[in-house]
């Protein structure tokens, strides 16, 4: 019995291991997409400093009118 609790021990450790690792850099691009930023460093900047969403688009003026 020990030994198996001693495994399921150690499996619990790798499994806790994994889920705290850092996403990789495309995750994280990724994810910012989705809060409306273009990339994790603008997402950072806004979270950090001055920056928020705003400053990824173009303000309603600059955009071309399509015609249908």
């Amino acid at each position: 019995m020990e030994k198996k609790r001693i495994a399921l021990r150690k499996l619990l450790e790798a499994v806790e291991h994994e889920l705290l690792k850092k996403p990789n850099r495309k995750t994280l691009d990724r994810l910012s997409l989705l809060v409306g930023f273009q990339d994790w460093e603008s997402f950072q900047e806004a979270l950090h400093g001055e920056a928020d969403a705003k400053t990824n688009y173009e303000p309603s003026e600059n955009r071309k009118e399509t015609s249908r």
